[in-house]
């Protein structure tokens, strides 16, 4: 790839036309008194009727889906996707854009009223290179820009027909969609990985933290026990106010981002758990931190491992969510820590399954780095690339 220093805005040989110009039709769907009701709706059926949860920013989901009869179907007009479409999302969450292409296993697709069709009617442009154009930041700044609405943000098909697009000539067009592919083919590789490496780390928490499964060498009883009797449980007395970005310790309240502090509370291994919120996620931290005086440190660990404990109340979470107060905001209590039923094995088993399990992370971890890595090298080579800032 040879960099254009030379050109400022976009090479010579690009062509730049707004997409009602340039043979790229945008279409809307089918709104009028057949639109489908609630009751036209089924868990299966001959086509997919696209929800907004369908079309996300990193693609289809698939996840929640509806359908609507052959006859329904037959009755409506406009809005039934044709393979190659791209499909932009118009009203609410704006600005996602999906390619139907030929991995979609559905055959019959149709959007619903916060959805247009994007449909490339001219053979000199390259649909994924469209798409493409379509992700850059610059253009998903420019559809916040022009979209109207402030409760609802909402786009229509006459502003999106005024929209801008430039390209390169064909031939180009297609190099530029292989390279971008390759990052992405890679990037879908390295997801599948760290969601494989996910499942294994959630089976070997499954079967190692209840006994179901003993490792090689060990065959001690398991006890009960409860966590006040084999830790010291604790608050701190730090609010979030007193907290910063630059600070030498690092401060633990109910959120997920970690701030900092320029004071210390404690100092040691500790599992760390929120006593508020919807979600219970223990964190483990060794060295020292300051504490939300409304969230809890489990230290001072006796005769038991504090990474195995860790993991447990991990693999608990449901546990600790069961045993939360309140309706609006859900809160755990001290007495329901002190309290809290713990299985153990001896010692030294305790040790070898929590290095088990850290092991399990670090390769998730080491996994997860690297694809934010690849996800920094795609944005630069999207943002260059697709706008003629580097040429193939």
């Amino acid at each position: 790839m040879n960099k254009n220093k030379t050109q400022k805005n976009i090479p010579n040989d690009w062509q730049s036309s707004l997409f009602k110009n340039c043979h790229v039709a945008v279409i809307d769907g089918d709104r009028g008194k057949n639109y489908p009701k609630q009751n036209d709706f089924s868990s299966d059926g001959f086509c997919l009727f696209l929800n907004a949860g369908n079309v996300s920013k990193s693609g289809f989901n698939f996840n929640e889906t509806q359908f609507i009869s052959k006859d329904k179907n037959g009755l409506m007009g406009k809005g039934q996707l044709g393979r190659g479409d791209l499909v932009i999302t118009t009203r609410g969450t704006i600005g996602n854009i999906v390619h139907y292409d030929n991995k979609i296993n559905f055959d019959n697709i149709r959007i619903n009223s916060g959805m247009a069709i994007i449909r490339n009617k001219n053979k000199s442009i390259e649909t994924k290179f469209l798409l493409y154009y379509l992700k850059l930041p610059s253009f998903r700044k420019e559809i916040k820009r022009v979209s109207f609405g402030s409760a609802q943000p909402q786009l229509t098909i006459q502003i999106i027909n005024k929209f801008k697009f430039i390209f390169p000539p064909l031939p180009e067009q297609k190099a530029i969609v292989a390279i971008l592919e390759t990052w992405d083919k890679y990037l879908k590789k390295l997801s599948k990985k760290i969601e494989i490496k996910k499942n294994i780390k959630k089976g070997l928490m499954q079967r190692l933290l209840s006994g179901e499964v003993r490792l090689d060498g060990f065959s001690g009883e398991w006890k009960k026990k409860k966590l006040g009797d084999i830790s010291s449980i604790m608050t701190g007395n730090s609010n979030r106010e007193d907290s910063n970005l630059d600070g030498k310790y690092t401060f633990f309240d109910r959120s997920e981002d970690i701030r900092s502090s320029s004071v210390y509370l404690f100092d040691g291994e500790a599992v760390i758990v929120a006593g508020e919120g919807q979600k219970f996620v223990p964190k483990y931290f060794i060295g020292k931190f300051d504490l939300h005086q409304r969230t809890y440190a489990i230290m001072n660990f006796n005769n038991t491992d504090g990474k195995f404990i860790y993991y447990y109340l991990y693999q608990n979470k449901n546990y600790l969510l069961s045993q939360a107060v309140g309706s609006t905001v859900k809160s755990l209590r001290l007495p329901m820590f002190v309290k809290m039923p713990i299985k153990t094995p001896p010692l030294k088993e305790q040790t070898a399954i929590a290095k088990i399990l850290t092991t399990a992370d670090r390769e998730i971890e080491t996994l997860e780095k690297r694809k934010k890595i690849i996800e920094g090298q795609k944005k630069f080579l999207l943002n260059n690339l697709v706008t003629g800032k580097i040429r193939t």
